[in-house]
């Protein structure tokens, strides 16, 4: 077999070093190309090569057991990329003029109602960038597609507030939140592509408390190319 082949070969290569007539010699080795999937699109992920990722995959390209907790404006359910990739979700928005229906199990992205060609659905956008069902012929590819998301709607289109945003953070965590519920296995990582101004004293604890938990928070910082501090990040 493949080890038993490799173990003769360093053996060989040890033996012929031992040669006073032998200059050099080293193992011929085996190279392969780096996984690339075959999605549609990927040619148009150009950034991908430059952080690595092709090279990446080929260790891994994620654990179905690690949830990532996407803290957004929730998710298009039903979106081609993202079959198979969710685990359940929730929706933390608490404000009935953003959401119509308080608090709830349902994660879906209802888009900006005012105005539905507007919509950005960003956090289907943020869900697939982290797991994107890869190798899949369609759309784009993940960063971790074999990664789940746990999809948990704090924002709506136009933003969301601090207190709803860790309320969501609590529940991907597995701590005591407002919805009295808990999700069946806590998330490893906690993403949050939002900012805004303002420090939070409660904020800051949690996060604490999350990293002494082992849990990896985050948080987007710098698109608005200023010095002004951004929370969470």
């Amino acid at each position: 077999n493949a080890r038993r082949e490799r173990w003769e070969t360093l053996i060989s290569v040890k033996q012929l070093r031992r040669q006073p007539d032998v200059r050099h010699v080293e193992p011929n080795y085996r190279l392969h190309t780096a996984l690339e999937p075959n999605d549609s699109a990927y040619d148009l992920q150009w950034h991908y090569p430059l952080i690595g990722l092709p090279a990446a995959w080929d260790v891994t390209i994620g654990d179905p057991g690690v949830v990532v907790a996407v803290i957004d404006t929730g998710i298009l359910s039903n979106h081609p990329d993202l079959a198979g990739q969710l685990v359940a979700g929730y929706d933390f928005v608490r404000d009935p003029a953003a959401d119509g229906d308080g608090i709830d199990p349902d994660p879906e992205d209802p888009g900006n109602r005012a105005n539905p060609g507007n919509s950005r659905f960003h956090g289907t956008h943020v869900a697939g960038t982290v797991a994107a069902r890869g190798n899949n012929r369609i759309g784009v590819s993940g960063v971790a597609w074999g990664a789940r998301v746990m999809p948990l709607r704090a924002l709506d289109d136009g933003g969301g507030t601090s207190y709803d945003v860790a309320q969501a953070v609590r529940f991907a965590a597995g701590l005591a939140n407002d919805s009295g519920t808990f999700p069946a296995a806590a998330a490893a990582i906690i993403n949050l592509s939002l900012s805004g101004e303002g420090f939070s004293q409660m904020n800051q604890a949690l996060y604490r408390e999350l990293r002494e938990r082992g849990t990896i928070v985050v948080a987007s910082a710098g698109n608005e190319a200023t010095r002004a501090p951004a929370y969470p990040a």
